[in-house]
């Protein structure tokens, strides 16, 4: 039955990651779709013509890109920030580079649990 708690316990919190790294990467999507609205940040398809470049539909997949490439530290390079774009894509890599060590301290830290189910008995034990 611990291992049925343990692996419950993983799935939610793995589901809940993958919930705030959906969150991160639409969140960001939208804040480089209206710095490019505004005219405050460029997101810039270096392969891509002039004209392609104009469309709103375009615009929408290159955030999208741009924001997924930045928070997973890929990096391609086909799609520049500039602005205060680039600020936001310095953000978003912090963001990235420090959101699976959270990860991995959740999943594998024997003390989250384990400290908190010692408390109960010790504290249950005291109780006459």
């Amino acid at each position: 039955m611990f291992s049925h708690v343990n692996k419950k316990q993983s799935i939610y919190k793995l589901s809940i990651f993958l919930l705030l790294y959906l969150n991160i990467w639409l969140t960001f999507t939208v804040i480089y779709c209206v710095l490019d609205i505004i005219n405050l940040g460029a997101v810039v398809d270096h392969y891509a013509s002039a004209i392609h470049q104009g469309q709103r539909v375009d615009q929408i997949t290159r955030s999208l890109y741009l924001s997924a490439i930045t928070l997973l530290s890929v990096g391609f390079g086909d799609v520049t920030p500039f602005g205060w774009s680039r600020g936001a894509a310095i953000i978003q890599a912090l963001i990235g580079y420090l959101l699976p060590a959270v990860i991995v301290i959740q999943f594998i830290s024997p003390y989250n649990n384990g400290t908190n189910q010692l408390k109960r008995k010790f504290h249950d034990s005291k109780t006459p």
